[in-house]
């Protein structure tokens, strides 16, 4: 399945995957990543190979997602991201 690399990131994000997201990110991965193809890659990010697949999924609105909270869970979320790039910019500076 082929995917934006930015979207992937959004929705790694989303999905309460930070760490991996960061690495897609930062890595040499091009800007539509292939999921086939770049499985061992996004797998060395500490995914799994059926959550590459569902978030490849819901990158592309291929699924919805189920939980109701949907909205607080991406408010959490965008205050969590606020506080870990503020601590990032923090240890870049220092």
């Amino acid at each position: 399945m082929k995917v934006e690399r930015s979207s992937l990131v959004a929705m790694l994000l989303e999905v309460g995957e930070e760490n991996a997201a960061v690495l897609v990110a930062r890595s040499q991965l091009p800007d539509e990543v292939d999921t086939d193809r770049d499985l061992d890659t996004l797998v060395s990010f500490g995914l799994d190979r059926d959550q590459v697949d569902e978030i490849a999924r819901l990158t592309i609105g291929a699924i919805e997602p189920e939980d109701v909270n949907v909205r607080r869970r991406r408010d959490e979320l965008e205050k969590t991201i606020s506080r870990r790039w503020a601590d990032l910019v923090d240890r870049w500076m220092s």
